[in-house]
């Protein structure tokens, strides 16, 4: 009998000692997630995301979450040639830009705001935006617009 309880005490200690790990591992992960942000996308977009002042290069701060909500952003966060053609695996690109939203836009993520995955950006980074970039950004700001009135 003793030994069951015993038994029982250790497994619980066990559980709270990798529980309490958690945090460490989350963290880890995502410092080295800004890591490779740092590398691969802050040239353009800034280590706090304010983007370069090139118009073309916009603010991300408060306001990328948004593209996450309206149809169509979500697959345009994947296919802006910057991010399509990264030299990144999918899961790595999965993970910086679901990084990214967290970060600079969480507020402005949907409530039902569902992280990228390695698959679905195989699946999207196979078409890049190119001359109709412009285009698509432009309609996709006009639905946030439509979003945020109604939201």
């Amino acid at each position: 009998m003793l030994k069951t309880s015993r038994l029982k005490a250790v497994k619980s200690v066990l559980a709270l000692c990798l529980f309490m790990l958690l945090p460490v591992t989350s963290h880890a992960n995502d410092t080295q997630t800004k890591m490779k942000y740092t590398l691969f996308c802050s040239g353009c977009h800034t280590a706090d995301g304010r983007g370069s002042g090139d118009p073309r290069i916009p603010d991300m701060r408060n306001a990328l979450g948004y593209f996450a909500a309206v149809e169509g952003g979500r697959e345009f966060l994947i296919q802006v040639p910057g991010v399509s053609t990264a030299p990144l695996k999918s899961k790595e690109l999965a993970k910086i830009v679901n990084w990214m939203l967290r970060t600079f836009s969480g507020d402005q993520l949907p409530d039902d705001f569902k992280e990228f995955d390695e698959k679905e950006v195989e699946r999207l980074r196979q078409y890049v935006l190119r001359s109709e970039l412009g285009d698509t950004r432009k309609a996709l700001v006009a639905r946030i617009q439509e979003y945020k009135k109604n939201n």
